[in-house]
């Protein structure tokens, strides 16, 4: 809050001293110099029209200001937003130029048309100026808050080592203890437990990992979980396509929804049924769905999984993702990432 008061404060020094500036500099129309009791007096006539006229360029060129740093710093420096401040640069200097010819009822010189060009020319390379160099510091802002999270993040696991190595060991040593032959789904989960410690343990401590793991941690996480219902009470769909299956993605950022989807789209005794769509078809994006009833609509509460990774997508693809959540009777989650 404080910021915001002292860029206000700033701002309105910045319109005042430079309005004075140029409305001083370029509305006279005459001097002439008097001499009274031996002692030289410069006065100087200012024509009305002629300020009026400056003015009038002053505002459009506070316009283009604020329009060109509205759309530089909600869209950044893409295609689109350059073409169309480009294009409000260009009208300004239109609507400058028929200033030049408007009088405002005075007589008075026409304001020459390169000092109103001029003008709007001035406002318009300052407000790129400072949209950039607020754009650098949002962007120095973020790279730092990213540092700070991925330290917090690796003091954690630090923290958590001792517990997952001693569960991952754990059940290496009970996989051993029990035979195939005997009881080989049992054998199964075991493997697929240990799977999913192995990559919580190595694989997060990367900071990218290749799709197809990512895929693969999932499709061990939702068979262990499809242990906890009959053959008649679940039913997963796992669809992917496309052969860009090396893509590098962080860890970690599907597996809330599919949590989320065996919480409150499942229910005893009841057939549940859970579509998810992996779209690997596009170099460098991927393109994730997943979709299920809400079964229990009144335990879903904040969603706080969900928030924490809207908060990672948010500092770790800027501009570069696009995450979509619609909840009816269904709840459907669609994530489109680009990779580089």
């Amino acid at each position: 809050m404080k910021n915001r008061f002292i860029e206000i404060i700033l701002h309105s020094i910045f319109w005042l001293t430079t309005g004075w500036l140029l409305t001083n500099s370029f509305s006279v129309q005459m001097k002439y110099m008097r001499i009274v009791e031996g002692v030289e007096k410069i006065h100087t006539i200012r024509n009305n029209g002629l300020i009026l006229q400056i003015l009038s360029c002053i505002t459009i060129g506070a316009i283009i200001f604020y329009t060109t740093v509205w759309l530089l710093q909600h869209h950044e420096l893409k295609k689109k937003s350059v073409f169309f401040v480009l294009l409000i640069f260009g009208t300004g200097i239109l609507f400058a130029y028929f200033i030049t010819v408007f009088d405002f009822g005075f007589k008075h010189p026409p304001l020459p048309s390169a000092i109103a060009f001029g003008i709007v020319t001035f406002y318009f390379t300052i407000s790129v100026a400072y949209s950039i160099t607020k754009l650098l510091y949002r962007n120095h802002e973020r790279q730092q808050q990213l540092i700070l999270d991925k330290k917090q993040t690796e003091l954690t696991l630090l923290r958590n080592q001792l517990q997952p190595h001693f569960l991952f060991n754990a059940l290496n040593n009970l996989l051993s203890m029990v035979k195939p032959h005997e009881n080989l789904k049992l054998v199964n989960s075991f493997e697929r437990l240990s799977q999913l410690l192995r990559y919580v343990i190595e694989e997060t401590q990367s900071e990218k990992v290749s799709i197809q793991k990512e895929i693969s941690f999932l499709e061990n996480y939702i068979e262990l979980q499809k242990l906890r219902f009959t053959e008649d009470e679940i039913v997963v769909n796992l669809n992917i396509e496309g052969k860009f299956i090396n893509q590098k993605i962080e860890p970690g950022l599907y597996i809330t929804f599919v949590e989320n989807a065996f919480k409150y789209g499942t229910e005893p005794e009841q057939t549940s049924v859970i579509d998810i769509y992996f779209d690997l078809s596009v170099e460098n994006n991927i393109s994730f769905e997943i979709r299920n009833k809400v079964m229990m609509p009144n335990l879903m509460g904040n969603n706080t999984g969900i928030e924490s990774t809207r908060k990672r997508l948010e500092l770790i693809y800027p501009n570069k993702h696009q995450l979509l959540i619609k909840q009816n009777e269904n709840f459907i989650v669609t994530l489109n990432i680009q990779t580089q």
